[in-house]
């Protein structure tokens, strides 16, 4: 069986997209093919932070996991969990481990299941297809981990049927890649294709100038091509702005996509947030509402950090 390594599993609200509010188990691999510096600096790049000093470069003699490092100012703001320097912190575990770990975090929905069928409680309290799950990273689609995600996803232990991919849209999956003996995604199609509520959702955010990573590289529409692929799934695109200035460049994502015949649900843009004083988070979130006005966009908080902070586990 397949294993996974990962820097954190959770529960928390899904902060971001199409299920803010949602309780959801978030696990986060360990590993990404972008580093997105950009993030949080100035959009001179002369001015930017030497790569000798961002924060996933600096030692932190001492520390025993991911929860004691501090959360990234700049750049990337889970690059604790991608960065060579610690990948000693990142837990690699068996499927199997993975979701009893999980069904740990999420012993509530056991027991209203248990009160449901007793009469205890209406079912009308819970979620039909089980707790939320979102995969994410750093990039849960690596090459090296589709196996191992495809595998979580379609695990009879595993209680839901309700499962987001957090990516950066560059890394082809494709379900064809699943097929057993000439049937295509049998244990998919058995997971997923139960009832209407189910299924995947893509959650694309392509990464823009912004961030420090090359348009050719970032914006690949092959790779969002593969997703429309799978049965039972939803794709959509979420875009991290600052302000205007990057609206251009969200108009020829969207175009280059659809031209490629992407079927995309959805586009939002979300508030590039960050604790340095080019990005005060209520000026910004702001900001970026009035541009979901102007543009017609679906606009996306980051909950999580508007309750909790910017912190780890949420």
């Amino acid at each position: 069986m397949s294993k996974l390594r990962y820097s954190e599993l959770f529960y928390s609200l899904q902060g971001e997209g199409r299920y803010v509010g949602v309780p959801s188990v978030f696990l986060r691999l360990f590993g990404c093919n972008f580093e997105c510096t950009g993030f949080g600096q100035d959009r001179e790049r002369s001015k930017w932070i030497p790569y000798d000093q961002m924060p996933h470069q600096q030692d932190h003699p001492g520390v025993t996991s991911i929860e004691e490092l501090p959360v990234p100012h700049v750049g990337c703001d889970s690059s604790f969990s991608w960065g060579n320097k610690w990948g000693h912190l990142a837990s690699n575990d068996e499927i199997e481990v993975i979701i009893q770990k999980m069904s740990e975090l999420t012993n509530w929905y056991g027991e209203k299941n248990l009160a449901t069928m007793s009469g205890g409680l209406s079912s009308c309290f819970l979620q039909d297809d089980g707790v939320h799950l979102v995969i994410t990273g750093g990039e849960p689609l690596l090459k090296g981990f589709q196996q191992g995600v495809f595998d979580l996803m379609t695990h009879p232990d595993l209680k839901t049927r309700f499962v987001t991919i957090e990516t950066n849209g560059t890394q082809i999956f494709s379900p064809y890649d699943y097929c057993k003996d000439g049937y295509m995604f049998p244990d998919h199609h058995r997971k997923f294709g139960v009832n209407k509520n189910a299924g995947m959702t893509f959650s694309v955010s392509p990464k823009l100038s912004n961030s420090g990573e090359l348009w050719e590289e970032a914006i690949r529409p092959e790779a969002l091509a593969s997703y429309n692929a799978w049965p039972h799934s939803f794709l959509y695109l979420k875009f991290v702005v600052r302000d205007e200035d990057d609206m251009s460049e969200v108009e020829e994502a969207v175009r280059t996509y659809d031209h490629a015949r992407v079927n995309i649900d959805a586009v939002y843009l979300m508030p590039e947030t960050g604790t340095t004083p080019l990005l005060t988070p209520s000026d910004t979130e702001y900001n970026v509402a009035q541009l979901a006005l102007k543009y017609g966009y679906k606009y996306s908080p980051r909950l999580q950090i508007n309750l909790f902070g910017n912190e780890w586990g949420t």
